[in-house]
């Protein structure tokens, strides 16, 4: 099984971060792509339709030039379902929703008032939602009326819960077959993945209290291949297909 992380492409979140010193940041809980997101992800999907090789057999060019997809996922969160559709639309592959792979934190807002923080209670896309945006995303299991999300803050031990859940649903999957499986997640999130994969530190539920962080560019390409009993480690952040301006992390 060859493993291709992508993080979604720039959505008005990361957009309006680089402002967050001047009270500039307006933090939305499930922000959409940005116009140049949209750019970055239709690079991509070009980028991996013009290299995809005709045939199974291993090269050296197939790590440094291609990618090749056999099967597509994404997290349900609004731009990563943009990005995944994108992909999807421009190479053919159908894509699967998997809510397992949604960013740390869940979809929600934090309020300040009188130094008293409230979480808002939201619920994410609904089947309604995906049937009237996203009519040719399939879910992996039915998610509720309301939407997928529980609502609220996800609890600080719930990530690496997740990635494992996630990885033994890919594994249950995918494993020992010669398939080739694209995620479209998030930075947060591929941070703990990584580390339920490679088995880093797993004693420590916040990857904010680890000395390490694996930057992860909007857009960009991870792959980890899963080889009888190890775990290679191939490239990371992989963005050389986009132009330099197109390029944000």
């Amino acid at each position: 099984m060859q493993l291709y992380f992508i993080r979604h492409g720039q959505s008005a979140n990361n957009a309006s971060w680089q402002f967050r010193d001047t009270g500039g940041y307006d933090r939305s809980s499930d922000p959409p792509l940005t116009d140049l997101g949209i750019m970055q992800a239709q690079a991509l999907a070009n980028f991996i339709a013009s290299t995809m090789p005709l045939s199974d057999d291993p090269s050296i060019g197939e790590y440094r030039h291609s990618i090749k997809i056999t099967h597509l996922y994404s997290s349900l969160m609004i731009r990563a379902i943009q990005t995944g559709t994108i992909l999807s639309e421009t190479l053919g592959i159908p894509l699967f929703g998997l809510p397992e792979a949604h960013e740390i934190g869940g979809i929600y807002l934090e309020t300040l008032e009188d130094g008293v923080a409230t979480i808002t209670r939201e619920h994410g896309v609904n089947p309604a939602y995906l049937q009237e945006h996203y009519p040719s995303l399939r879910l992996h299991q039915p998610i509720e009326e309301r939407g997928w999300w529980q609502g609220g803050l996800e609890p600080i031990s719930s990530p690496l819960e997740r990635a494992n859940k996630l990885l033994g649903l890919l594994k249950d999957r995918h494993l020992g077959a010669n398939d080739h499986v694209a995620i479209v997640t998030h930075g947060g999130f591929f941070n703990t993945i990584v580390r339920a994969i490679f088995d880093i530190r797993i004693d420590e539920i916040d990857n904010r209290n680890l000395p390490t962080w694996f930057s992860f560019c909007n857009c960009a390409v991870s792959r980890i291949d899963f080889v009888n009993e190890r775990i290679i480690w191939v490239y990371h952040n992989r963005t050389t297909f986009m132009d330099d301006d197109l390029v944000t992390c």
